[in-house]
C-alpha cells in the first residue's frame, strides 16, 4: 500500500477526535491537525445540497505548481454538525486514506516527470461536475490517472473482499459492486468502445497487487 502504514496509523490514533458529534469547523481543525506535520497536505470542506446529514464522501486534486495535496471532504449543505460512530469510522478512514494515497501517487508522478513534460491540466477538484462527458473521459485516460485509480481498485479489492483471490475480482471486475473506482471508468466509458482502457486500468491494478504494495 502506497504510504498506508504511517497514514492509516495516524488516523487511527485519532479515531477518539471522530467518533462524536461536532461542527464542521470542528472535524476539519481534526483533520488538518492530524496531518500537521505533512506541509504539503491540507484538508478542505465543500458543502452540497443534495448530501443528507452525515452524508459525505473524498476527493482531492494535486496541485503541482504549489507542491499541495488538497484533500475535500463534501459534506451537507443543509446541516453545521456530523456524527460519526465506531462503525461509521472504519470505511471513513479506508475512504480518508485512499484519497491521500491517490493524491500522494499524483506527487509522485510528478516528482518524477522530466521538466519538459506538461501537466495534466483537466482538474477534478469539482468531482467532475461541469466537466463534459468528453473532458472526463480525456481525464480518466491519462495513464497517471489510470496508475492511481489502479492502486485505488487494489485497495478497493483488498477491504472489501479480503477472502476472494484478488486476480479472480480482477478478471470479473464487473461482478464486484463495491470496486467503486472501477465502475468510475466503466460509467464514463459506457457507450463506446473501451477495452484497450480497461486493460490498462486492470494491468495497473494487477501490478499494484503482485508486487505487494497494498
Amino acid at each position: 500500500m502506497y504510504l498506508s502504514k504511517a497514514i492509516d496509523n495516524a488516523i487511527e490514533s485519532n479515531k477518539h477526535n471522530f467518533v462524536r458529534k461536532q461542527f464542521y469547523v470542528e472535524l476539519l481543525d481534526v483533520l488538518n491537525n492530524m496531518l500537521n506535520e505533512h506541509k504539503d497536505l491540507k484538508v478542505v470542506i465543500e458543502r452540497f445540497d443534495d448530501f443528507d446529514h452525515n452524508e459525505y464522501s473524498f476527493s482531492g486534486f494535486y496541485d503541482m505548481n504549489e507542491d499541495i495535496k488538497y484533500i475535500v471532504l463534501n459534506l451537507s449543505k443543509k446541516h453545521r454538525k456530523f456524527e460519526m460512530n465506531t462503525k461509521m469510522f472504519k470505511d471513513f478512514k479506508f475512504l480518508l486514506s485512499q484519497v491521500i494515497q491517490h493524491e500522494s501517487i499524483h506527487q509522485c508522478q510528478w516528482s518524477n516527470r522530466p521538466e519538459f513534460k506538461e501537466p495534466v491540466t483537466v482538474d477534478f477538484r469539482d468531482n467532475g461536475m461541469g466537466m463534459s462527458k468528453e473532458e472526463e473521459r480525456i481525464y480518466l485516460a491519462d495513464m497517471d490517472e489510470i496508475d492511481a485509480y489502479g492502486h485505488d481498485i487494489a485497495l478497493e479489492i483488498k477491504y472489501f473482499y479480503p477472502r476472494t483471490d484478488p486476480i479472480k475480482v480482477l478478471k470479473y471486475a464487473e461482478r464486484y459492486k463495491k470496486l467503486t473506482s472501477f465502475f468510475i471508468y466503466k460509467k464514463a466509458f459506457k457507450g463506446i468502445d473501451w477495452n484497450n482502457i480497461r486493460k490498462r486500468l486492470i494491468r495497473k491494478t494487477y501490478d499494484w497487487i503482485k508486487n505487494e504494495r497494498v
